[in-house]
């Protein structure tokens, strides 16, 4: 079925008050748009993400656990405690707005043409689950490294700096040792991945030998200085173990709100109004790091 926006939503200039639109297709709309800005969105890619009927949760930090063996058979373990340290996040709002004037119709613009705006504001909710995840996974960093020299110059060792950066995660954080993982980097350090070396007796660039040797996965980001006014990543990197067990990504998907709005502005045009919660969370653990970050993040400082 092939339908346009405000088909889905049921609105008709002529014919009198708005008719109320259908909530399977108002939901489906709603799914759509969150998968989209889902697909073109980075930070999604590294942190775990699920759809929430919440705006607030609390979670307890008791994640130490303890095995007892061997056991006398008579004899019972002790229990693990539950602290009673905490954290939470909380869901804010956000939205996109744009009005498709009358005028512009009758010039022949068609609704496929406007959708396309419809599409840039759904790319402008991408940019900004960027900005919230990656700034979120910055100030959860629980270890840091410094860069050698900047990526791409004549003195700069990235492949040290990485290496030494894996070492302080799979030393202190809670991981098994063998995971995967995930690299963020300033868009204008991609060159610097992906120049061609002699590694061993293979010829590949240092992205590939990485993700050989140390199944790692690269993912590149315009938000950072000099690429994007919130520039969340500054001038370092981020390397992490992706998941949800380091951090999170929440959006409202339950009842209560209409996440996307197409009105009639009398006389003048549609306004079309995206709605939408959201917040993200980096996971503490019980692992050493301070309150509010976590050991299965190292920031790599001053690679730009």
């Amino acid at each position: 079925m092939q339908q346009t926006l405000e088909q889905i939503l049921n609105v008709e200039a002529a014919a009198g008050p708005f008719g109320t639109g259908d909530a399977v297709l108002e939901q489906t709309l709603r799914d759509f748009i969150q998968l989209q800005s889902d697909r073109i969105s980075v930070g999604t890619k590294v942190v775990g993400s699920r759809t929430v009927p919440w705006l607030e949760f609390k979670w307890y930090t008791g994640v130490t656990g303890s095995f007892t063996y061997p056991l006398d058979d008579a004899a019972v373990t002790e229990p693990t405690k539950i602290g009673t340290e905490n954290y939470t996040v909380q869901l804010s709002k956000g939205q996109g707005r744009t009005t498709f004037l009358d005028s512009v119709r009758l010039r022949g613009e068609s609704f496929e043409n406007i959708d396309r705006q419809q599409l840039a504001i759904v790319r402008g909710l991408a940019d900004t689950i960027d900005n919230l995840i990656l700034d979120t996974l910055v100030g959860g960093a629980g270890q840091t490294q410094a860069a050698t020299a900047t990526f791409g110059s004549a003195t700069a060792d990235e492949e040290a700096d990485l290496l030494n950066a894996m070492d302080l995660i799979f030393a202190n954080g809670r991981v098994s040792g063998d995971e995967p993982m995930a690299l963020i980097l300033p868009a204008s350090t991609r060159s610097a991945l992906l120049n061609t070396q002699l590694y061993g007796n293979v010829v590949e660039s240092l992205a590939d030998h990485l993700r050989r040797v140390a199944n790692l996965t690269v993912y590149y980001t315009r938000d950072y200085t000099g690429g994007h006014s919130t520039a969340a990543l500054g001038s370092d990197a981020l390397l992490l173990i992706p998941g949800s067990e380091t951090a999170e990504f929440f959006r409202y998907n339950g009842p209560g709100f209409q996440e996307t709005e197409l009105t009639r502005l009398p006389g003048v045009g549609y306004d079309w109004l995206l709605t939408g919660y959201m917040g993200a969370v980096v996971h503490e653990h019980q692992d050493g790091a301070s309150s509010g970050t976590n050991n299965r993040i190292c920031k790599i400082t001053g690679v730009i």
